[in-house]
């Protein structure tokens, strides 16, 4: 989704504020209280949308189990005589559903909870300091530009270099501010992870995505039965009708944002887009990246995306090779 002019000046100053804030900060033993105060509230504004994003998570499925799951294979007598059957084989349907479904959410947030711990405490990669990545001092320095094949260049047909990192960039390298580096394959900064999505943590990121979006549409598909009964039940308070249907109306809007999310990174991924390229030079319609210059095909996409191995695509391991170093991106 393109931010507008106004979002983003004030993304552009916000990020400028915290870098400039944390320019200024001493090391915290160094520091008096009043830059200790500045110190926390800086991490606090780091890592809020982290500590949401797990609420949001562990608190939808805490909702899930008990106004869902439990009714349907809890041994109770107190629900609503409306619940789901009126005979024993369909009580025992409702139980076998019951479980099914609590085996299948409770795998997605097992592997959403893994791959978000993966995300934020992976480097997504970053240039290495070495002769062939540093800027020349003159035309004839033997690390000059002849001896770096790269795909992406200047306008001039020069290679693209840094000026805050003075270090040239390998294809798809793009300079964060938040992270004030440049990242290997940076795809864009997320917030809810408190890092970059880059080379050697997208496939993190994107199980985030994949099993939030398995998991929600779970949820919207069965809690609306939760809905019905509750809204039908004569013994149902005011505000358990109101909380039951402030809760499924929220998460069938999430619900709608994530499986989108998903889809269009499932797009970027078989075409060999990242998001910056997608929206910086796909949607303003650079000829060159009308089809994505790295393109070698959707399965080579996204093997290259995901890991060589497709058998490891759905679980945060085994990503990436040792020899595996994404500073180079050949064609098809």
């Amino acid at each position: 989704m393109a931010e507008t002019p106004s979002s983003q000046h004030l993304t552009r100053a916000f990020e400028d504020s915290e870098q400039e804030l944390k320019n200024n900060l001493p090391p915290w033993s160094e520091a008096d209280f009043k830059q200790r105060l500045l110190t926390v509230f800086l991490y606090i504004a780091i890592y809020l949308p982290v500590v949401v994003l797990l609420g949001l998570v562990i608190g939808g499925y805490i909702i899930y189990l008990i106004f869902y799951i439990y009714p349907l294979v809890g041994d109770t007598d107190d629900r609503p005589e409306l619940y789901y059957w009126h005979s024993d084989s369909e009580k025992t349907n409702a139980e076998t559903r019951g479980w099914i479904f609590f085996t299948l959410v409770t795998w997605c947030i097992f592997w959403i909870l893994v791959s978000h711990y993966r995300a934020l405490k992976t480097d997504p990669g970053q240039i290495p300091r070495e002769r062939e990545w540093d800027i020349p001092d003159d035309e004839n320095d033997e690390s000059s530009s002849e001896s770096v094949v790269l795909i992406e260049k200047r306008k001039d047909g020069s290679i693209r270099t840094c000026a805050r990192c003075t270090m040239r960039k390998p294809d798809r390298t793009h300079h964060c501010k938040q992270c004030e580096r440049c990242n290997l394959k940076m795809d864009h900064h997320c917030n809810w992870v408190a890092n970059c999505v880059g080379y050697f943590n997208y496939k993190y990121f994107f199980l985030i995505v994949f099993y939030g979006a398995v998991a929600l549409a779970i949820f919207i598909s069965t809690f609306w039965e939760t809905v019905v009964v509750v809204l039908n039940d004569s013994e149902s308070s005011a505000a358990l009708c109101f909380f039951v249907v402030l809760c499924y109306s929220l998460i069938l809007m999430l619900g709608i944002a994530v499986i989108g999310f998903c889809i269009f990174h499932i797009r970027l991924m078989i075409q060999n887009y990242t998001t910056i390229e997608y929206c910086e030079k796909k949607k303003q319609k650079v000829q060159e990246y009308k089809v994505s210059p790295f393109d070698k095909g959707a399965w080579n996409n996204l093997k290259e995306a995901l890991g060589k191995n497709w058998y490891w695509w759905l679980v945060p391991f085994n990503y990436r090779d040792p020899d595996e170093k994404g500073l180079h991106f050949g064609r098809k």
